[in-house]
């Protein structure tokens, strides 16, 4: 890629964001646009647990907002979770490695639990429910504590969208144009929905779903 001018990611980042200051240092342009909607679910019955697992910022943060945190432990999909996890002041007890498929995560999680302990899930009605269906003994409870939808709105065309899960993909993909713009995506759950749809787009993942990836992805596109 000879010339980067904007880029769009389909999320709202934190003030102190990497990516946005990397977009500064080179005069890119960037957008911030997601292109689905969170609703709390509310008055869901949270069991007391020996874990919870998040598996994406969403649900940690709408978790924290409405309901008490009454695991004993916690596990966290990604590095992108754990870091809006620690923005709570807490440590996860089990960070899953986002280079590996989302099944290859949930078998490491289970795996490095005891077969007694119960997992509570808090999910969208969306979730494809990957790392739950690792578990073979253990005491799962799926709680729908969010729900998402589409909003497919409209974006001026940019050289490069990084969109940050499935749904976001078919929100994108609503009012917006493939031709000519490269698509970075997060995980492989990411990667396989957006080739199943057979666009013919120009797809890229970062080693990981943390900003400090996905700028040496975008350096990597530069030259």
């Amino acid at each position: 890629m000879s010339e980067l001018k904007s880029i769009l990611v389909s999320r709202n980042l934190k003030s102190d964001s990497d990516l946005r200051n990397w977009c500064v240092s080179k005069n890119i342009d960037l957008i911030e646009a997601p292109f689905i909607r969170i609703d709390p679910v509310l008055d869901v019955e949270i069991p007391q647990t020996d874990w919870i697992f998040f598996s994406s910022p969403n649900g940690l943060d709408i978790y924290f907002t409405h309901y008490p945190l009454l695991a004993q432990k916690i596990g966290v999909y990604g590095a992108g979770t754990e870091s809006r996890l620690k923005l709570n002041g807490i440590q996860a007890d089990f960070v899953g490695d986002t280079s590996k498929t989302p099944l290859e995560i949930g078998d490491e999680f289970f795996e490095s639990i005891n077969p007694t302990d119960s997992i509570l899930f808090p999910l969208s009605q969306l979730s494809k429910k990957s790392i739950a269906l690792m578990n073979k003994e253990n005491r799962v409870i799926e709680k729908v504590v969010y729900t998402t939808s589409i909003d497919g709105s409209e974006v001026p065309p940019v050289n490069v969208a990084i969109l940050t899960s499935p749904s976001n993909i078919d929100g994108y993909l609503v009012n917006n144009q493939v031709k000519n713009t490269r698509f970075i995506v997060l995980g492989t759950t990411s990667k396989n929905h957006f080739e199943s749809l057979n666009l013919g787009a120009e797809i890229y993942v970062p080693e990981s779903a943390s900003e400090e990836a996905v700028i040496l992805l975008l350096e990597q596109l530069l030259q």
